[in-house]
């Protein structure tokens, strides 16, 4: 099967924010849901030799070298900047015909941006949600959506100086347990920063990764 994606000039990965492109930085590559590495192509025909490293590093806009092609499995990819600290992991990417969008990285950041406690996570557009907690409610109040309707992960990094309570729907759970997640406090340069995935069963979330935490 050979591998597909939309003209590959638009991809572009962006740093943590959303806001700017991410510098010479790396796109690690991974079979979906495991450490093991996985190459992709610069060819749509997957051809062996033109294999990508498994480690690619991003020009200064973001940007890879050569085109990026999937196998017809799943790829995890971890996003880092110019110094090697992980800004986000998108997992679960798949070659179904053309499904994997020439706009991944900017995708991946979709979301809202700089909200305040009280804020109701949308599970059709928020991506990576970012919160400016400083100077509101103590904890700043973040509330998930029902996990069966949200598919995919949702990352919330808090930008400011009060901690965060990531409040699951209901008697959903996060991480098994049935109660707000605590995020903490920003310190410049560190944003704490959490991943949720819903769980197949819709009974709540599990953290992916995290920053900070």
């Amino acid at each position: 099967m050979a591998g597909e994606l939309i003209p590959w000039i638009e991809l572009r990965f962006l740093n943590a924010d959303g806001t700017e492109p991410n510098a010479l930085g790396t796109v690690e590559t991974y079979v979906a849901g495991t450490s093991d590495p996985a190459v992709t192509y610069a060819q749509a025909d997957l051809d062996p030799g033109s294999a990508n490293p498994t480690t690619i590093t991003l020009d200064a806009d973001g940007r890879p070298p050569d085109p990026i092609f999937l196998a017809a499995h799943g790829y995890k990819f971890i996003v880092k900047n110019a110094l090697a600290a992980t800004l986000y992991t998108i997992d679960e990417v798949e070659n179904v015909g053309q499904v994997f969008a020439a706009t991944y990285g900017v995708l991946s950041t979709e979301g809202s941006k700089n909200v305040v406690s009280g804020y109701e996570v949308d599970p059709e557009t928020d991506r990576f949600v970012t919160v400016d907690s400083t100077g509101g409610a103590d904890p700043c109040i973040i509330i998930m959506p029902a996990a069966t309707d949200c598919p995919k992960p949702v990352t919330i990094k808090n930008l400011g100086t009060e901690p965060l309570a990531v409040t699951p729907d209901g008697a959903e759970t996060i991480d098994g347990i049935a109660a707000a997640y605590a995020v903490p406090a920003a310190v410049s340069p560190l944003f704490p920063t959490v991943t949720l995935v819903a769980l197949s069963g819709g009974t709540g979330y599990l953290i992916q990764s995290g920053l900070g935490i």
